[in-house]
């Protein structure tokens, strides 16, 4: 993949943050990890990210707050949401304004994962290319 991506994992779940970094590790892709979306916010103050793959259901905020707030921020980082549960008519909602570019079930196939990274990575890309409106 892209030599310039990089992307930050959100999760609460430990396993879940050391399954996709031995993903990137794999792929070569940097990767941040964090643990709740504060931590995530203070890294992205001082840190390069492109893409972001985002736990829905975290202690305080969910998924879809936390990538809303990085879309008004950081409108060029591409969001992900990533969850085993999920409320479908936010995630839906999320999708049609574009606050959300892709949703990713738990459990994922690593080929699932693989085609959303690089669909994400393209559409950044895109976005940089034409210096249109960010998904």
């Amino acid at each position: 993949m892209s030599e310039t991506l990089h992307i930050l994992c959100v999760d609460d779940e430990e396993h879940i943050l050391k399954t996709l970094e031995r993903f990137c590790h794999n792929e070569d892709i940097p990767m941040l990890a964090a643990s709740s979306a504060a931590e995530a916010l203070k890294l992205l103050e001082n840190k390069q990210v492109n893409i972001i793959i985002s736990d829905y259901q975290m202690p305080e905020t969910d998924g879809l707050v936390f990538l809303n707030e990085v879309s008004c921020r950081w409108p060029e980082i591409i969001r992900i949401i990533l969850s085993g549960f999920i409320e479908t008519t936010a995630v839906t909602q999320a999708l049609q304004e574009g606050k959300v570019f892709g949703f990713l079930p738990k459990p994922w196939q690593r080929s699932e994962l693989k085609s959303m990274i690089q669909a994400a990575a393209a559409q950044y890309q895109t976005n940089i290319r034409t210096k249109g409106t960010p998904s």
